[in-house]
């Protein structure tokens, strides 16, 4: 049995901004996104001076689409799209400036020349929010199973569980 290193080939590659679905960004983000909406109406609602529940439900939607969603998904998506390196180029599509073979397809590291983002629009915008919105569901979902742990541990030691 022989150890030779694996070793692996830089290729000089262009990020294009990727361009998904935004109804499967939307609906991956919604469990999230209707949780949040669900607590930000309550609070609405609670502090409004209107007797109406509908609108403050309302009014609570879209000041929570222009000042929560928008905002904060668009973060999001610049943040992780910033850092292609460290995120596995989420966000991005690969394109190589050399040609790679496909046995050598997961060995090679990609050394990046320029990024090409798309055309700054509206409907672009939002779907950068649904993408955003989508990685901070899955940072929840990461931070929420890290934190389980000590919770668990905390538990048990009170007898929990037994």
């Amino acid at each position: 049995m022989s150890t030779t290193p694996i070793e692996r080939r830089q290729v000089l590659a262009d990020l294009i901004e990727a361009t998904p679905s935004p109804l499967g960004q939307w609906l991956l983000a919604s469990p999230l996104l209707g949780f949040v909406l669900w607590a930000w109406v309550d609070l609405f609602a609670h502090y409004s001076p209107l007797p109406w529940y509908w609108l403050d439900a309302l009014l609570g939607t879209l000041l929570f689409l222009a000042a929560v969603v928008l905002p904060f998904g668009w973060l999001a998506h610049r943040l992780v799209t910033a850092l292609p390196r460290l995120f596995q180029q989420a966000g991005w599509d690969v394109q190589p400036l050399e040609p790679v073979r496909e046995q050598e397809l997961y060995l090679v590291r990609y050394r990046f020349q320029t990024r090409h983002r798309a055309p700054h629009s509206w409907s672009r915008q939002w779907l950068r929010a649904a993408q955003g919105w989508v990685y901070i569901e899955i940072a929840a979902i990461l931070l929420g199973g890290i934190l389980v742990i000590p919770l668990f541990f905390s538990a048990v030691d009170f007898g929990f569980g037994r």
